[in-house]
C-alpha cells in the first residue's frame, strides 16, 4: 500500500550530483513503463517535473541529465540603460552612500537598490541587481552591514 503522503524533494536544494541521479532515476522508471504517479511516490518529485524531466531526456538525451545554469534569454531587455548602469558602477566605486543622501558607508544591495529607485526611478529586484553586480565585477556586501 502506497502512502497518500508523499514528502516531495526540493530539487533547489540539491547538488548538481543529486539532481544528475535523480533524472537518471526518473529516465530508468520511465523506460520500465511507470506511470507518472508511481514515479512521483517512489521518487519524491512531482509529477509535472517528471514530465519536464523525460521530455528534457527525449530531445536531448543524456545530456539532459547536467544541470544547466541560469541564463536570462538572448535579447531580453535589461532594466537598466548600458549608460545606468556605467553610472551605477562608477558612483559603487567612487562614493558612499552618505555622500548620495543614503545612510551608512557601505554599499549593499539593499542601499544600491535604494539609489537606483532615487536616481533613476527604477525598482529592482535584489537578485537581479546581484546579477548586474556581478557582471560589473563587484562583490556584494551583505545587507545585515546596513
Amino acid at each position: 500500500m502506497v502512502s497518500k503522503n508523499i514528502e516531495y524533494i526540493d530539487l533547489r536544494k540539491i547538488s548538481k550530483e543529486g539532481l544528475w541521479q535523480i533524472r537518471r532515476q526518473i529516465v530508468r522508471l520511465k523506460k520500465l513503463g511507470k506511470p507518472g504517479k508511481e514515479i512521483e511516490e517512489l521518487v519524491g518529485v512531482r509529477q509535472n517535473r517528471i514530465s519536464e524531466i523525460w521530455s528534457a531526456y527525449q530531445r536531448e538525451g543524456e545530456a539532459a541529465f547536467e544541470a544547466k545554469p541560469y541564463r536570462s534569454k538572448p535579447g531580453r531587455r535589461m532594466i537598466l540603460s548600458q549608460e545606468e548602469q556605467e553610472a551605477i558602477r562608477a558612483a559603487l566605486v567612487t562614493r558612499v552612500p552618505g555622500e548620495l543622501g543614503l545612510e551608512g558607508s557601505l554599499w549593499t544591495l539593499g542601499k544600491t537598490a535604494e539609489y537606483i529607485e532615487k536616481k533613476y526611478h527604477k525598482k529592482v529586484a535584489l537578485r537581479t541587481l546581484s546579477s548586474y553586480m556581478e557582471r560589473w565585477g563587484l562583490r556584494r556586501q551583505p545587507d545585515r552591514l546596513k
